[in-house]
């Protein structure tokens, strides 16, 4: 009888580890999908703000206005701006649902070593997982203030963009 009980807690407990794995991993590709995702949103956002400036200064040089200085740079540096702020905000985003969803997984894996068969009959696991919640909430909140206004995430010269980077100009 007590070897039943230990061959299921060890059945258990793998199949806990082998969950608790899969869920990590699952995390994971979210948090790369999430970034993928945002750079796509980034890169069309910067694409439509180059095109609008392109129209903005096309319009102008069609109705004889020249664009060095006064309203019509004004107007084009105003989509510049909204465009640079869409995108650090789009940055912002992607990097909170990142952080998010790898620490749901990590989450999980501490839980699963402290309590590998899933009693948590000492409620350990829970407090582990309040502090953990508490202290990422406190530093994602100052994190995240300084990489919307960080501008290493973005570049704001040329035409193309890569993998880390987004410009508009």
């Amino acid at each position: 009888m007590i070897w039943a009980q230990i061959f299921q807690a060890i059945a258990k407990a793998i199949t806990n580890a082998y969950s608790t794995w899969s869920y990590l991993k699952e995390s994971k590709q979210q948090a790369r999908e999430a970034a993928q995702q945002a750079q796509e949103q980034a890169d069309q956002r910067a694409k439509v703000a180059k095109y609008n400036m392109q129209q903005q200064k096309t319009s102008f040089l069609k109705s004889g206005v020249y664009f060095d200085s006064g309203s019509p740079v004004e107007l084009i540096n105003e989509t510049y701006n909204v465009a640079k702020e869409d995108i650090n905000a789009i940055n912002a985003d992607s990097l909170n649902a990142q952080k998010r969803l790898k620490r749901a997984g990590r989450t999980a894996f501490f839980s699963f070593l402290v309590d590998p068969v899933g009693n948590d009959s000492s409620g350990i696991a829970s407090n582990i997982y309040s502090y953990y919640q508490n202290k990422s909430a406190n530093n994602s909140s100052t994190s995240t203030f300084n990489n919307a206004s960080n501008s290493k995430n973005t570049q704001w010269s040329g035409a193309a963009a890569t993998s880390k980077t987004t410009k508009i100009v």
